[in-house]
């Protein structure tokens, strides 16, 4: 016996019959575009796994999956993970949710994975298909599980990051196959927006400038920018003068002291936790006042499309830039992540050990021919599993809460299949990538600015010596430094958790290096359903 409970419709609905149940929306290998009802026609005559693994593999945006099959049960998902399923295993039976806190509140499961709440305490995710609850499991980024007789028969990635070869074309013939392929994908998002307004969270870097500037080259007019944060936030400039030249609609969503006061005890806000936490990923509150705003204002149409500049800049090489060390061995790579991605909140080495030990074999599992492959992209491909789609494609579903749907137009699959083999040399500087945004589609309409938010090498490598020094650093001149940044209003933002966890008798530790140590760990007292007041 399977029992299957697909409820939320928020954004993005379900579309199901009999034996097939799916959501998103895609392009096939004919560049076909499928949404709605048109998404169970793509999958309707699947006889056979074999089938099934092909389908997904030539479908090309976001989705989710799930078909009935004899005595089977096939799912498989994005590599976003936009809509996650969750399941679990209750005697002998197999019960299948894309709502954690169904089966939570189904079966009474309380008890908190130990080594989850580790892993949550330093990254902001659980890794791999765990979720912080003991018996609750997750489907990941790119993932196919075949279940029979209520048990996993098979599962595997379809997609992966890993590579061992790279492109030998010469840079300029590279620069002319970048910009083919972002046509290529932007052509595809601007055919899947059915000529809906297209809401753009503007920053004054380059990947939503890049957005915009292609709306602007495909004559797209149905646009609105909103740029958020304080007012003296750095972003303001090159956003608002972006819009300007572009001649497109920008707004401004101040986080002040009085759109953020005394959210967290409000229903919507904990609604939301719920929505975007799903038991497994720290909640972002980047864009949750922003988008609330603009709906409860009215700002934006009601079938607005949020199109955030998401995963372009970690395709063009910037964790490589951030993270990545000249020779690193394929044996080094998990001793890596662990030191650049467990960051938040104090974990003994030996808990670090124990994350190193799962890292490990979390490489495996996504590709049992790591070892061969390039070491970067081992690391990326941890990257776009894990924290990438985690967090990152996570945080879009504060678009979903409100009810809007959304569009990865760099999540596109010519796009990351491309950019996984441009050779590491020309990823470690970003210049392929800033090269092209600069030279061909920035040029054109006057949009590169004198003072731009996209850092140097020489300010990546100040930023590097300062992170290496800030642990040392007594506590009040860290405090200094997250303040001086703090353009999203984030220290009131989480004194707002403090005066929770107080109110509620909660220890607080105060003395972070970054505010989503405290968004963390809010969140796990929230879980735990210690957060009454």
């Amino acid at each position: 016996m399977s029992i299957i409970s697909l409820n939320i419709n928020k954004g993005f609905s379900w579309f199901s019959n009999e034996v097939i149940s799916v959501k998103g929306c895609f392009f096939d290998t004919e560049n076909n575009y499928y949404e709605k009802e048109n998404l169970i026609s793509f999958f309707t005559n699947i006889k056979s796994e074999k089938q099934f693994i092909s389908k997904i593999k030539n479908i090309n945006g976001i989705f989710t999956i799930l078909i009935k099959l004899n005595n089977q049960i096939l799912i498989a998902t994005d590599t976003t993970r936009k809509f996650p399923l969750f399941y679990t295993f209750k005697n002998e039976c197999l019960f299948i949710s894309d709502d954690v806190l169904y089966l939570k509140n189904k079966f009474n499961i309380n008890t908190i994975n130990s080594q989850s709440e580790i892993e949550f305490k330093a990254a902001g995710y659980t890794l791999g298909n765990k979720t912080l609850l003991n018996t609750v499991f997750q489907i990941q980024s790119n993932e196919y599980i075949i279940f029979e007789k209520n048990k996993i028969k098979t599962q595997g990635f379809f997609f992966l990051y890993t590579t061992n070869t790279a492109y030998d074309s010469s840079y300029a013939l590279l620069e002319e196959k970048t910009i083919k392929v972002i046509n290529n994908a932007f052509q595809r998002f601007i055919l899947s927006l059915n000529n809906r307004t297209v809401v753009i969270p503007l920053s004054g870097g380059f990947d939503s400038r890049l957005i915009v500037a292609l709306l602007k080259k495909y004559n797209y007019k149905k646009v609105i920018c909103f740029t958020y944060g304080k007012q003296d936030s750095f972003e303001i400039e090159n956003s608002k003068k972006t819009a300007k030249i572009l001649n497109y609609k920008w707004l401004f969503v101040e986080y002040s002291k009085k759109i953020i006061e005394n959210y967290v005890t409000s229903k919507t806000f904990k609604e939301y936790t719920h929505y975007t936490g799903k038991h497994s990923s720290m909640p972002f509150l980047q864009e949750y006042f922003a988008v609330k705003y603009l709906k409860e204002n009215n700002l934006i149409p009601k079938d607005s499309i949020f199109t955030p500049g998401y995963l372009i800049d970690f395709l063009s090489g910037s964790q490589i830039i951030k993270a990545y060390p000249d020779g690193l061995k394929i044996k080094e790579i998990s001793k890596l992540i662990t030191k650049k991605k467990f960051v938040y909140n104090s974990t003994s080495k030996t808990k670090k050990n124990e994350i190193k030990k799962i890292i490990n074999n979390l490489l495996y599992d996504f590709d049992a021919n790591y070892k061969l492959k390039y070491p970067h992209s081992v690391f990326e491909n941890y990257d776009l599993k894990e924290k990438t789609t985690k967090l990152i494609f996570n945080a879009a579903n504060t678009y979903s809460f409100f009810d809007y749907e959304c569009r990865f137009p760099f999540c596109d699959k010519e796009l990351i299949s491309f950019f996984k083999n441009v050779p590491i040399k020309f990823k470690k500087k970003k210049l392929l990538y800033n090269n092209v945004l600069k030279n061909y589609y920035f040029k054109k309409y006057n949009l590169n600015f004198h003072k731009e938010l996209q850092p140097s090498l020489y300010n990546l490598y100040i930023q590097t010596i300062k992170n290496k020094i800030k642990p040392f650093l007594p506590y009040f001149i860290t405090k200094k430094f997250l303040i001086k940044n703090d353009w999203l209003n984030s220290e009131f933002i989480t004194k707002q958790m403090v005066i929770s966890m107080k109110k509620n008798n909660l220890p607080v530790h105060t003395k972070i290096k970054a505010y989503n140590e405290l968004n963390i760990q809010w969140y796990l007292y929230f879980c735990k359903g210690l957060i009454k007041k």
